[in-house]
């Protein structure tokens, strides 16, 4: 396979076809976030909050507590349900963004809403497939625990013969299973992965079920092993390069801020250009992420349709990877 080409090709793709940032930022959604609670620490308590706290609390905490509690409650459903509308739509647009390269590559275009609709054709494909990559990893951690509680119940046992042996025990079985678990864990964490990145475009590129998809990604990955091993080795070259030109972006922006802060008393003033530049470092962040995310899923698209366009593909043909003009 022709790296530089398939490289070339998918950020062609991705410059010109500017709605595939939207789906890879849409696609990035799934992966979460999260927030931090704003608190008003500059509150100073009057005599009356003095009174009225003092005045026999625990008379009304059975209430606050209740309502504390229905509170998180509430909130924890919210965040469930909005947890879950963005993992779908995760889905769906990784599922869009591979559609997207195989129309242009097809028919030399290509729209949102077609984009859309095929990723959302295949959302249960999709779902399942990425269930059942998920299954190994949840059964090896199960049986990494069980093992790892017997480990400690026997050198808790054995800690009744001589302490010395019982502690050595427990930290023989916790280094050793630790350390087999997380290493067996990151490299089935990769490998479940790739089979589920050609698994997706197997079930789009060429309409399959989610068995049959995780299959064709386990076959795909297998016969290509050496292509993958360096498609790999070429995104964690590009992602260093990628944090180290965001790193001295956000310490430019960042020094001058401190010097400000350091040699001026923060006030008010300093509220606005704190708002402004914080909305402005997260829309460059959601953009860059977006095209990097767009640009990557391209990138396996069109290594997937090299490494199998010797393959039958009735609704592909034979695809070649034409540069434009």
């Amino acid at each position: 396979m022709d790296f530089g080409k398939v490289l070339g090709r998918a950020w062609q793709i991705t410059w010109r076809w500017k709605m595939l940032w939207v789906l890879g930022f849409l696609a990035a959604l799934g992966q979460g976030g999260s927030s931090a609670p704003q608190w008003n620490w500059n509150y100073t308590l009057s005599d009356q909050d003095f009174q009225r706290w003092s005045y026999q609390p625990w008379e009304y905490a059975e209430e606050v507590f209740a309502g504390i509690a229905v509170l998180v409650l509430a909130l924890c459903c919210v965040a469930l349900i909005i947890a879950i509308i963005l993992w779908v739509v995760s889905i769906i647009a990784r599922g869009g963004l591979i559609a997207a390269v195989q129309q242009v590559e097809v028919e030399g275009e290509t729209s949102f809403g077609r984009a859309w609709s095929a990723g959302a054709r295949k959302f249960w494909t999709l779902f399942g497939l990425g269930i059942l990559a998920s299954l190994p990893i949840i059964l090896v951690v199960i049986i990494g625990i069980i093992i790892f509680s017997i480990g400690i119940a026997a050198g808790v046992g054995l800690m009744e013969v001589g302490e010395a042996a019982g502690i050595t025990s427990i930290i023989f079985v916790t280094v050793i299973c630790g350390g087999f678990l997380c290493c067996g864990m990151f490299v089935l964490v990769i490998v479940l992965e790739q089979i589920r990145i050609y698994g997706e475009r197997a079930a789009i590129l060429e309409d399959l079920g989610w068995i049959d998809a995780f299959k064709r990604g386990w076959q795909v990955l297998v016969e290509n092993i050496g292509a993958t091993l360096i498609l790999w080795l070429i995104f964690f070259a590009l992602g260093i390069v990628i944090f180290g030109i965001t790193f001295v972006i956000v310490m430019g922006l960042t020094l001058p801020l401190l010097g400000l802060f350091t040699t001026t008393d923060p006030g008010w003033m300093l509220i606005g250009p704190l708002c402004v530049g914080g909305a402005i470092g997260m829309i460059v962040y959601a953009v860059i992420r977006s095209i990097i995310v767009a640009f990557t899923s391209s990138t396996w698209t069109l290594a997937f349709m090299e490494l199998t366009k010797e393959d039958d593909h009735p609704q592909l043909g034979n695809l070649e990877l034409i540069e434009e003009a």
